[in-house]
């Protein structure tokens, strides 16, 4: 039974594999233009050039005065003042100095900026302390780019900074890519929603909380929930509901229902809504029984099926390893993948691992530097570790025992604190 286990599962790289050879056909997200009050979290759909040179003239970086150039003189007359946003039209001769404020532009005729706190003013003349270099303190017009220069490209997410940038450059509203339409699919007649009693048997479905909190953290708002009881009896009209609510969906992503039990139900009603299987089992722990397919619609259009396993472990790291990545292909992302880094072991782990093992964990700080601390109980069906993990951590195939201080590859799921 184990044999047959492994020859019909797949490895996590080799899922994200699959999914992308089915994917290479699929349309594009179509393209919408939206103001960038409303951009955060979005994605831009097409390179934004600069419409004009950054900065788009010279400009003082302090406080202090502009001169013409002249060797072997510190004295000069101060003629004007340029604040920030004015111009000074009139001609600067030598031996003539204007005051400027940051930022202001630099009049024609001056080439050299001298810091307020090098000189001496008497309300009409300077005295500069110290050599004077020529060309000193002028940020030169298109230091950071040029007319027409790529800027963004398309791909980026719309952060705070990267919006700053857009607007700096001009931008009023950009081309975004639509946001894919998610259903969240729950299973378990164990489940119930949090605020009702919780009797014998029951538990609380923190998985529908984790997966659109998650989906949301990562910038993917269009959101739909649906519980499916696994009630036998009802099978009929939860597919026919599901069937409805997937006509919508770009992606489906389901928790639960997923492994062999006699009440789990997901991949009949996968099956029932036209779902091609990809993969149903997985070469990792915790979440092995994980299931990929999809539904092909109308030239171009598909819909991605994913499920996870119920356990909140399992399923907070299928969501990370297998979905995430593909999430973000489709929405356009230009980086796809999670950054990944080496970290040395905090504490010692000795577990088995006849597959790749992902073990969540805390990434601190020593004085050493960085290291990433297991969680304490990293079984499938853990939940309270899922408040502190920001990372996750990959343990070899066949390598059973970690030492502290061994380092191993951690993916970085969220800011580190």
């Amino acid at each position: 039974m184990e044999q047959k286990y492994i020859m019909d599962a797949i490895t996590v790289e080799a899922s994200q594999q699959q999914w992308h050879t089915e994917l290479v056909k699929r349309a594009k997200q179509s393209v919408e233009a939206i103001p960038l009050s409303q951009a955060l979290g979005r994605v831009l759909a097409e390179d934004l050039t600069a419409q004009s040179d950054m900065p788009p003239f010279r400009k003082s970086p302090y406080d202090g005065f502009v001169i013409p150039y002249q060797s072997q003189v510190n004295r000069f007359k101060v003629i004007g003042l340029i604040g920030a946003g004015e111009v000074f039209d009139g001609p600067v001769a030598q031996g003539e100095a204007v005051r400027i404020m940051t930022g202001a532009p630099i009049p024609d005729d001056c080439d050299t900026m001298i810091m307020q706190e090098r000189c001496d003013f008497d309300g009409e003349y300077i005295t500069v302390r110290g050599e004077i270099k020529q060309g000193d303190n002028i940020v030169p017009q298109g230091e950071e780019c040029s007319t027409g220069e790529v800027v963004i490209k398309a791909g980026t997410v719309l952060d705070s900074g990267v919006i700053a940038v857009a607007v700096g450059l001009g931008y009023a509203t950009v081309p975004v890519y639509t946001t894919l339409k998610i259903l969240v699919l729950t299973s378990g007649r164990e489940i119930i929603p949090v605020g009702e009693p919780l009797t014998a048997g029951k538990i609380y479905n923190s998985n529908l909380f984790m997966l659109t909190n998650l989906l949301a953290e990562h910038g993917f708002q269009d959101i739909m929930t649906y519980h499916v009881s696994d009630a036998p009896e009802l099978l009929d009209r939860e597919i026919a509901k599901v069937q409805e609510l997937s006509q919508q969906a770009d992606i489906i992503i389901s928790t639960g229902g997923v492994s062999v039990g006699l009440f789990d139900s997901m991949p009949a009603i996968y099956k029932a809504i036209g779902a091609h299987t990809l993969y149903n089992r997985v070469l990792m722990r915790p979440g092995a029984a994980s299931y990929g397919g999809l539904i092909t619609r109308k030239s171009g259009e598909y819909t991605l099926c994913f499920g996870l396993s119920g356990n909140p472990t399992a399923a907070y790291n299928g969501f990370h390893l297998l979905v995430l990545p593909i999430l973000r292909f489709c929405q356009g992302y230009a980086n796809t993948e999670l950054m990944s880094v080496t970290l040395p072991l905090g504490a010692a782990i000795h577990k088995k691992n006849p597959f790749d093992r992902y073990v969540q964990g805390v990434i601190t700080y020593t004085a050493q530097g960085a290291v990433f601390i297991p969680n304490r109980v990293f079984t499938s069906s853990a939940l309270l570790g899922l408040a502190q993990a920001n990372g996750l951590a990959k343990l070899e195939q066949g390598k059973h025992s970690y030492e502290i201080g061994d380092r191993i590859p951690v993916l970085l799921l969220k800011n580190h604190n």
